[in-house]
């Protein structure tokens, strides 16, 4: 090929490179304005996107408003979360990476104030895409993930004043029932205290969830019945205890933390072959939705394994619709099988709600239980079942909206023991929420 054409031929390469390349610009931009196609939530990331602001003269004097309307138009774009799994499938070329430490997404500052923004179970009539009833939108703080093969654990990072400020109110529930409830507190410990080896926790800068609980606990009032579980989820190791691609204990990790509680109670656990199981496949969770869907953990999805009460499978709940609550029956373990694969967890207990319990008939004794929990209480819930007459649990997240609906302005764990005449009340929160401001503040306003 001589010179002249090998120039045309470049020349010609080069002209068409630039027209695909404006082609693309102008299909983006276009795409970019298609308001009615933009999302409000993202299924994966279970969250709500960000919403357009609101035009003010000082949003303007500032620079704010611009600046919102930037983040609002790439964070709701028609196609953005196709180009992130795209930009993940090109990451994926760049090499074999067999370890990560990635920080999560970060958590909205006051889940509380906002639960009709919570997980709550389908709801057929909602008219929605399979499963997408059940995002959470209020997604909870998974803090750094460490990524190691085909699995992610849950880093714990201590704080010193949070630890204090937790076993504070703790304590102060517990001195107030004193003689009218029993207080039980428990520690749900992440998998990278339980999973990992000390050299390998060192290495990443995990702190010690073991010698934090114990801590924790030391600066408890003697009336607090202290549950310590991470020995006992360790010598289980081995076994399906945590999710590879989620923050939550399996529910088998849960069942050795109950038999934890039972030693403490004085009770008889049940024997796991006792119960009736469900299983669902292909569940990818917060790790996975939370570090850019991690083609590592998306290529090994979790199993969810459900075991259900023996005395009854039916609770109560209340789901929030708009500015109001309304009673539904559902059940401990629920038929999540036409979910989306990342809220298959939402089979526990009626997922993330304010307000529910569970009447066992099979028991006449007047026995009760309050849990006050996060989502790691919802795999252990169905196991204390089967040991009294009326279980109930709230989340303490989304538990004042509940309150304010019935008109009532006592949040307090001391309003509802006496209301309901409870006996024994649990306190149960993953490790990671025992250090974090805004949580602390909203059990603060119950914790008395």
């Amino acid at each position: 090929m001589d010179k002249k054409t090998f120039k045309k031929n470049m020349l010609r390469l080069f002209t068409l490179k630039r027209i695909l390349f404006f082609a693309f610009i102008v299909i983006m931009a276009f795409t970019g304005i298609l308001w009615f196609a933009r999302p409000k939530t993202s299924e994966i990331e279970k969250r709500e996107l960000t919403k357009f602001p609101k035009l003010t003269v000082s949003g303007i004097w500032d620079g704010s408003f611009f600046s919102d309307v930037e983040t609002w138009y790439a964070d709701t774009y028609p196609l953005r979360e196709k180009l992130i799994a795209g930009f993940q499938s090109f990451q994926s070329h760049y090499g074999i990476r067999t370890e990560q430490l990635i920080e999560a997404a970060p958590v909205p500052e006051e889940p509380e104030t906002s639960p009709e923004a919570q997980t709550r179970p389908y709801d057929p009539d909602d008219n929605l895409e399979e499963g997408l009833g059940d995002v959470n939108l209020s997604a909870e703080s998974v803090g750094s993930i460490y990524i190691a093969g085909n699995s992610g654990y849950g880093v714990y990072a201590y704080s010193e004043s949070g630890s204090r400020k937790y076993a504070e109110i703790v304590s102060k529930v517990a001195d107030n029932l004193k003689g009218k409830a029993d207080v039980y507190c428990m520690i749900g410990p992440i998998s990278a205290g339980v999973m990992l080896s000390d050299e390998v926790r060192n290495s990443i800068h995990c702190d010690d969830e073991d010698a934090a609980t114990e801590k924790m606990f030391g600066m408890m009032s003697e009336n607090v019945k202290t549950v310590p579980v991470h020995h006992a989820l360790k010598k289980h190791n081995s076994e399906y205890i945590f999710f590879r691609t989620d923050h939550h204990w399996t529910a088998r990790g849960a069942y050795y933390a109950y038999k934890e509680f039972c030693k403490v109670k004085g009770i008889e656990p049940e024997r796991l072959e006792s119960y009736k199981t469900m299983k669902f496949e292909g569940f990818l969770g917060t790790f996975y939705s939370q570090s850019n869907r991690s083609k590592q953990l998306g290529s090994n999805p979790d199993t969810v394994e459900a075991f259900i009460p023996n005395d009854t499978n039916k609770m109560t709940t209340y789901f929030k619709k708009g500015s109001s609550f309304t009673e539904n029956e559902w059940k401990i373990v629920n038929d999540v099988s036409n979910y989306a694969k990342t809220e298959l967890y939402s089979c526990f207990s009626g997922a993330d709600q304010a307000f529910s319990f569970v009447h066992n008939e099979k028991k006449t004794d007047g026995s009760s239980i309050l849990v006050i929990k996060d989502s790691f209480g919802n795999a252990f819930i169905p196991f204390l079942v089967d040991h009294y007459e009326y279980v109930y649990w709230i989340d303490y997240r989304y538990y004042h909206a509940f309150i304010s609906w019935q008109g009532k302005t006592d949040p307090s764990i001391s309003a509802i023991v006496a209301e309901k005449n409870i006996k024994d009340v649990l306190l149960l929160n993953n490790i990671n929420f025992t250090g974090n401001v805004k949580v602390l503040g909203t059990l603060e306003t119950m914790y008395k």
